[in-house]
């Protein structure tokens, strides 16, 4: 009796706590929920370990950019009580936002919904959602719950960031710290065993801009090798804590997880093929155009076809160049770092050009910056942040460079 007397206490006290999820709740008005059934109806059982169940749920990847890794979140359930809620870490960024996002200025919390209500979005977009229950005890799945609604309550907002805060790595961390003088043994996959550059390649494989930026953002952290509880993604929860194991401190342990996956929704809808104009195809025809306006640069009354090509390189290297320098110094969706990058594409050139293009000798500025780009394609193999889809855009540079270098050349030959 006593026992039932604090699951009654509990339960009233875990009702009052998610008051606090009123606004989450909000910002689904327009949603139907979804009917779900119980992974363990009534009655409990004399031990009362399924009074209450705590399962990873895991959303397939969306269309939209930010759902393209998927989504991964803690449910929670006590049927006594009928509270059925969904722990999910959420950022305050409108969809569209990306300027925001990728500035590093999105922040999250977590934030409880109940399981139909969360489902909801999910459905409408046909996205496939599993269910894998936790292997804890009913103290830990206690500890667990009490641990999300005092979190929830706090209103602590996380600056979302790849590196320490995001649905996973939140997730992960709260079921560490629900055990009870236990710990996790992870098997990580082979995948892991990879540094940040191409692990983030692997992650996004199905979204070829995504990489693209990603990379281009990601600076120096591509050759590192960040702790495995950041870089974990959606995809790899269930393979990770599927050869898992829960240690306790006789060395005595289980499996994280136990019984059967759910599909709580199944996939209608199978991601857009990626588009045929992916970076490494665009980076190809920005050489090709700008090679053929080179060419017929040296043909009497054809110039201004190349005219054209260096205002657009000028252009967009400035406006790229400003953008690595706020991602790497000032923005933290990654972190502070250098970024190589910042090499070939930084505002210099523009500045160069305004204070110094009539003077005598600005041709020789030409020579020397083909020759940093093409070192800087050289070093492709250093870094795991150079590849071969930037290192084209790299190379037009260099031919309209190296163009105007020869240009200048021949006229210093022309007044001697």
């Amino acid at each position: 009796m006593g026992r039932i007397d604090r699951n009654r206490l509990w339960a009233m006290w875990m009702l009052l706590l998610l008051v606090a999820a009123v606004p989450a709740l909000a910002q689904r008005r327009d949603y139907k929920p979804i009917a779900v059934t119980w992974t363990h109806g009534l009655p409990v059982k004399p031990d009362s370990s399924n009074f209450v169940t705590a399962s990873y749920v895991v959303a397939s990847p969306g269309e939209k950019i930010y759902s393209r890794l998927g989504h991964a979140t803690l449910r929670l359930e006590c049927p006594s009580y009928k509270l059925d809620y969904c722990f999910t870490f959420e950022t305050d960024v409108e969809p569209g936002d990306y300027l925001r996002f990728f500035a590093g200025q999105a922040r999250g919390r977590i934030v409880a919904v109940p399981t139909g209500l969360f489902l909801a979005p999910y459905a409408r977009e046909g996205r496939q959602v599993r269910q894998y229950e936790l292997n804890l005890s009913l103290a830990e799945k206690r500890e667990l719950w009490r641990m999300l609604d005092n979190d929830m309550v706090s209103d602590e907002r996380r600056k979302f960031n790849f590196v320490t805060n995001n649905c996973t790595s939140i997730s992960f961390s709260m079921v560490e710290d629900c055990l009870q003088g236990e710990h996790i043994d992870y098997v990580w996959p082979r995948v892991m065993s990879q540094d940040n550059g191409n692990g983030v390649r692997y992650l996004m494989r199905h979204s070829p801009w995504l990489s693209f930026i990603s990379i281009t953002l990601l600076g120096t952290e591509s050759d590192k090798y960040w702790d495995n509880h950041s870089r974990v993604a959606p995809e790899l929860v269930i393979d990770i804590e599927r050869h898992s194991r829960i240690v306790a401190p006789d060395g005595r342990w289980r499996p994280v997880l136990t019984g059967e996956q759910r599909e709580l929704l199944p996939l209608r809808h199978r991601l857009s093929a990626p588009s045929k104009a992916s970076p490494g195809v665009v980076a190809a025809c920005l050489l090709l155009v700008v090679l053929l306006a080179t060419v017929l640069e040296w043909k009497p009354g054809w110039r201004r076809p190349a005219q054209v090509a260096d205002a657009v390189l000028l252009g967009l290297q400035t406006a790229a160049g400003l953008l690595l320098l706020y991602m790497s110094t000032v923005a933290s969706l990654f972190g502070t770092h250098w970024n190589w990058y910042i090499i070939p594409f930084n505002p210099v050139p523009l500045v160069v050009w305004l204070v110094c293009r009539r003077r005598r000798h600005y041709g020789r500025v030409y020579g020397f910056y083909t020759a940093v780009l093409v070192l800087f394609m050289l070093a492709t193999p250093l870094s795991s942040q150079l590849d071969w889809q930037h290192q084209l855009v790299v190379a037009a540079l260099a031919v309209r460079t190296a163009s105007h270098a020869v240009a200048y050349r021949r006229r210093q030959g022309a007044h001697k």
